[in-house]
């Protein structure tokens, strides 16, 4: 094992011994980590916060082991391992960092040597930083789960949400036909300037009729729902004969849905349940490889507003992803 220079003996993280409110995360001074002949050290230099972290924090997600550094998106520096992957800048995320493995809300982060992934050329750190769970997800959803072929329509429930703005991408560019919905005119320009090609705005028009009438009455092909509940059944009814709708997540009071079971035979539908938690950081490495391509080659674009905080106020920004008080995508970083 060889390293970079790194002169101090401890690092800064956020910490959470017990269950609650963004509270509970206490910034803290720790050990300089211990490696594994497997890993390298990271030393990070952004990373974002998702809903999913703040959910961990106050103890929705599964299987989260305490005390625990959460944070599972990343970006930074290879700075201790093996002399080939020194110096470089590497990305990534997973379903166990920040759950039963030490997070990317931290100075610090161990993470398996097979996991070392390049940054993409055309990203910053800190927009390579925050990517990791939205695009990871998406891919999950459009290619793995649902495998949308070119010249397939796919529709996109919360659309302008972090996974629903990849999912509309990632489906454009394995050559889809992509339709958006939204619920207020003000996300028209955004949605559009993310690449759907038809907007159905639900407030002014029936979505139904809409599908109908954009499909020849035929449905779509593949349905993307980042909402859940009531939109389950509403989704099933707009698929075309064998139609694959993914889902991802569920209200917290909507758990149990209900839907037209000799309708969905019919079309010989497909439900699939999407859960990006499953996939460790090695396996969502191979799909970041995969997604490279595509921010490369100009098909994936970034999160363009970014909203940056140091540590210190690791609390703050936790809340505002928790409060929704900030429409930019929240990103720690560690070296402020």
């Amino acid at each position: 094992m060889s390293s970079l220079e790194l002169k101090e003996k401890s690092f800064s993280c956020l910490r959470f011994e017990e269950f609650g409110s963004p509270s509970k995360l206490n910034l803290c001074e720790l050990p300089k980590p211990t490696l594994g002949s497997d890993e390298v050290l990271v030393q990070v230099e952004a990373a974002g916060v998702n809903p999913s972290d703040v959910k961990n924090v106050q103890g929705v997600m599964k299987n989260t082991t305490l005390p625990r550094i959460p944070g599972r998106d990343f970006a930074g520096i290879v700075i201790e391992g093996p002399d080939s992957l020194l110096g470089k800048t590497v990305w990534g995320t997973g379903g166990d960092v920040g759950f039963t493995r030490d997070g990317s809300h931290s100075r610090l982060l161990v993470i398996p040597q097979e996991a070392v992934t390049p940054i993409p050329n055309s990203l910053s750190l800190e927009e390579a930083g925050s990517v990791g769970v939205a695009y990871v997800t998406a891919w999950l959803c459009v290619v793995d789960a649902a495998k949308v072929q070119a010249g397939e329509t796919l529709l996109v429930i919360g659309a302008t949400g972090a996974v629903g703005s990849a999912a509309t991408q990632i489906a454009k560019w394995k050559g889809g036909t992509v339709i958006n919905v939204i619920r207020r005119q003000s996300d028209w320009e955004f949605v559009k300037g993310n690449g759907a090609d038809e907007i159905i705005n639900v407030q002014d028009t029936e979505l139904s009729s809409a599908i109908a009438s954009l499909t020849d009455h035929r449905g779509v092909n593949v349905i993307v729902d980042t909402v859940g509940g009531e939109w389950v059944e509403k989704c099933l009814q707009l698929l075309a004969p064998q139609g694959r709708l993914t889902e991802i997540s569920a209200p917290a009071n909507e758990r149990r849905i209900s839907f037209d079971l000799i309708d969905f035979y019919r079309r010989q539908a497909r439900l699939i349940g999407v859960d990006s938690r499953v996939h460790g950081v090695v396996a969502c490495a191979k799909i970041l490889q995969q997604l490279t391509a595509g921010f490369e080659g100009s098909f994936l674009k970034p999160f363009m507003n970014l909203e940056t905080y140091p540590l210190s106020e690791g609390v703050k920004a936790y809340e505002a992803v928790l409060n929704r008080t900030t429409s930019k995508k929240v990103v720690l970083k560690p070296s402020l």
